[in-house]
């Protein structure tokens, strides 16, 4: 390499901003191109780090990989918590269902990147790390039956399903609401599936008047 070409001096960066970078990089490539292309090198060229500095933030593949996996895991943990409404006593189940499955739709439509390692993984994505995932859905889930539970008796047509069950498909229902946000944004909105819950809710058991 002529000195002419040789890459220009980076500047000094704290460790931690460094991570961040080289994990928003290694986020991107695993979502366009899977993970047999990613290789530190190829960390390296997105994040335009020198390979001394990307190992320097991560001694390999497999650390950064982890460390990658604990952060998204860590972040949909929080936006899961964040999104469930407080069961206040005056509240209606219907109002709280509908406003966290907004609060989750729109957090993966302002989140799409992590969102898609999360809902739309990479077809070779190793077996531990879509197992690693399922710690969200099981925290999900717990979330799902609290509201159930805590409407059985607050909302008609509650006490005579399998609450079990009812949790078990209304996560199956919002992970594919999130896979179509991810996939057709302009068309599957989050505004459009609050109307829709809706709609749906009131025409299956009315509420009394």
């Amino acid at each position: 390499m002529s000195p002419s070409t040789k890459r220009p001096r980076q500047p000094r960066m704290l460790l931690e901003v460094r991570r961040e970078q080289v994990l928003d990089a290694a986020l991107r490539l695993l979502n366009r191109h899977g993970y047999a292309a990613l290789t530190m090198e190829a960390v390296s060229k997105e994040v335009d780090l020198a390979k001394p500095r990307v190992y320097a933030a991560y001694p390999g593949l497999a650390p950064l990989l982890v460390a990658l996996h604990e952060r998204e895991e860590e972040r949909a943990l929080t936006t899961l918590a964040g999104a469930m409404p407080t069961f206040e006593t005056t509240a209606e189940f219907d109002d709280i269902l509908i406003r966290a499955m907004t609060n989750l739709l729109t957090a993966v439509a302002e989140n799409p990147t992590s969102w898609q390692l999360l809902l739309l993984p990479a077809n070779d994505a190793p077996p531990q790390v879509r197992d690693r995932f399922e710690t969200g859905r099981r925290f999900a889930l717990a979330q799902l039956t609290a509201l159930l539970e805590w409407g059985r008796d607050r909302r008609p047509g509650l006490a005579d399903l399998d609450l079990e069950l009812t949790a078990i498909s209304l996560l199956a229902m919002g992970e594919q609401a999130g896979r179509m946000v991810l996939s057709e944004p302009d068309r599957f909105t989050p505004e459009r599936y609050r109307h829709f819950a809706r709609a749906l809710l009131s025409s299956m058991v009315p509420l009394p008047k």
